[in-house]
Parts: C-alpha cells; structure tokens; sequence
C-alpha cells in the first residue's frame, strides 16, 4: 500500500457502519506502523487514512484501519 492511495471502507459491526455513514465510504493513506498504541484486537500492519469528506461542515477525521482482519471496517483499494 502506498501514501496517497484511495481506499473504501465498508462497515462491518454497527460502530463501523456508524463511522462510514457519519465520516464517509471513502479515505486516502497518510501512514502506516507496524503496531498502535492503543489496545485493539486486531493485527498489524494498520493504514492512518483520512476521510476525503474533511472538507464538509463535520471537520476532519482520521483512524487507523487494520491491513488485516480490522474488526470494524473491509478495506477496498480504489485504482
């Protein structure tokens, strides 16, 4: 995965289809760790994407999405 790839997230679980429905389906990578430092169940590596709707009136949004196995959201490659 590179920086500046689009991505679609689809909601799994409630919470992620909140977050889709409240920030948007579609995100670009700024960052990538190996590991976070917050308590997740999920494995690494995790992507740091911003939402393309930060410019809308709600402000800016970011999360850390798991590569692999993210119990919230599917993760979808755009190009």
């Amino acid at each position: 995965m590179k920086l500046g790839n689009k991505v679609k997230l689809t909601g799994i679980t409630r919470h992620g289809k909140n977050r889709v429905r409240e920030q948007g389906a579609l995100w670009r990578v700024v960052g990538e760790k190996p590991s976070v430092s917050f308590n997740t169940p999920a494995p690494g590596p995790f992507l740091l994407l911003e939402s393309e709707e930060n410019e809308g009136p709600h402000g800016f949004h970011a999360r850390w999405v798991s590569l692999r196995d993210d119990p919230d959201f599917e993760l979808e490659v755009l190009g």
